[in-house]
């Protein structure tokens, strides 16, 4: 039995040395570079880094155009919100505008805004006209008894009422 297993792991080693030994002829390496690596390489060569003070620039920034002259503002929340949470809260009304902050009254306290945050409140102004009265249907009087075509009456009941 012991002869055995030695046999079984010499022949591994050999199998393995002879695969170690094979492999390097299979592959040689290339001299010569194909164009697309070369051209890939001289390219990576001449990108440069973008400079950092163009990264934030106000030209992509958009600010209402009626920001300026809102009597109230909306507050966008720059948090994660919560499933049907309101992205803004408001209205609240403005106090003093800058070029870039505006100061507004929130819960009794002047407090300092970005105008990227900011969005118009506008508020609906309520019709002048009186709304028509309708008649009120409770004060007319309902009979008893109610005639069908047919001649017969029926005596109508209002639910969860005592009959008399």
């Amino acid at each position: 039995m012991t002869s055995e297993f030695h046999r079984l792991n010499w022949s591994t080693d050999s199998v393995f040395a002879f695969l170690v030994s094979f492999s390097g002829t299979l592959f040689h390496p290339t001299a010569c570079l194909p164009k697309q690596t070369l051209y890939r390489s001289s390219y990576a060569r001449k990108l440069r880094p973008v400079s950092a003070s163009h990264h934030s620039s106000d030209e992509n920034s958009f600010v209402h155009p009626n920001l300026q002259s809102a009597s109230h503002v909306f507050i966008r929340r720059d948090t994660i919100r919560r499933l049907l949470e309101q992205p803004y809260q408001g209205p609240y009304k403005v106090l003093r505008r800058k070029e870039k902050f505006f100061y507004i009254e929130i819960n009794g306290k002047e407090a300092t805004v970005s105008t990227d945050r900011l969005k118009p409140a506008y508020f609906l102004v309520e019709p002048s006209t009186p709304h028509p009265s309708f008649p009120d249907h409770r004060s007319n009087p309902v009979s008893d008894s109610v005639v069908t075509r047919s001649g017969s009456r029926v005596r109508l009941t209002t639910p969860f009422q005592s009959s008399s």
